[in-house]
């Protein structure tokens, strides 16, 4: 009898769908699922508990070959006297030691990256990509960099915060640093102004005020910029903390 459906888990829903996937030997896109259980949060985003999911093949789709099991690695004798091994640094532990700021502020944002990289087990390392005397954009490159990013860029926000608080502590005057994963700030970006414009359309012609939902300050600068030069709109912002918004209305 064909297998329909199983359970599997993953740090994420999205690796856990790719495991169902693969263990049924269809794409993603042959499947439905359902959230078992959604896997608790940890320091910045990542999930002390695994998401569960149940996965189950869509109409007419059969399933594929089953994956090869990962054979048995070979017993390996015990040393005499096994080498102590040092606990990787917990990411906290990495921002707490991280060093005053010296001369070579770029070389110390990469640094605590790589360590914070190495503390999370991910594939990736840090590429500078602008460094001026004011901004310093740093970009992550390598695998399951979803994970780094999180829903609506929060664990890149969260990381980007911990590092810039790091690499400036007690430095004379301060830097900005800007990290960005599989270029997910510039289409953010693209993606917010293309919505402002679609609202400002829509608010010519109803000829009333758009509320959009909460954002944090950054993507509503993108907002204000998008629309500043529109001679038929005007934007502005109002509530506190993180019920703050941008309001689009109409010029009189």
């Amino acid at each position: 009898m064909p297998l329909e459906s199983i359970e599997v888990s993953g740090r994420t829903i999205e690796e856990a769908v790719e495991t169902a996937a693969r263990e049924l030997g269809v794409t993603t896109e042959d499947i439905d699922y359902e959230i078992v259980e959604e896997g608790s949060k940890g320091f910045l985003g990542l999930g002390q508990n695994p998401s569960v999911i149940k996965a189950t093949l869509k109409e007419g789709v059969e399933p594929g070959p089953r994956p090869a099991p990962t054979p048995a690695p070979e017993p390996v004798a015990e040393a005499e006297e096994p080498e102590e091994i040092e606990p990787e640094p917990t990411m906290a532990e990495v921002f707490e030691k991280a060093p005053a700021r010296g001369d070579d502020f770029t070389g110390l944002v990469v640094s605590i990256l790589a360590d914070v990289l190495k503390a999370m087990d991910l594939d990736a390392r840090p590429v500078v990509r602008s460094d001026d005397e004011e901004e310093l954009v740093v970009e992550l490159v390598g695998k399951d960099l979803a994970i780094l990013i999180g829903t609506r860029g929060q664990t890149l926000d969260a990381l980007q915060y911990l590092v810039g608080i790091g690499a400036n502590k007690g430095g004379v005057g301060r830097r900005r640093v800007i990290l960005d994963a599989e270029g997910y700030r510039q289409r953010h970006m693209e993606m917010l102004e293309r919505r402002a414009h679609d609202y400002a359309r829509a608010v010519k012609e109803q000829g009333e005020e758009a509320v959009l939902e909460p954002q944090p300050a950054r993507d509503r600068r993108i907002i204000h910029l998008a629309l500043k030069d529109d001679p038929d709109v005007y934007t502005y912002s109002e509530g506190d903390g993180e019920d703050r918004h941008v309001v689009i209305s109409p010029k009189k």
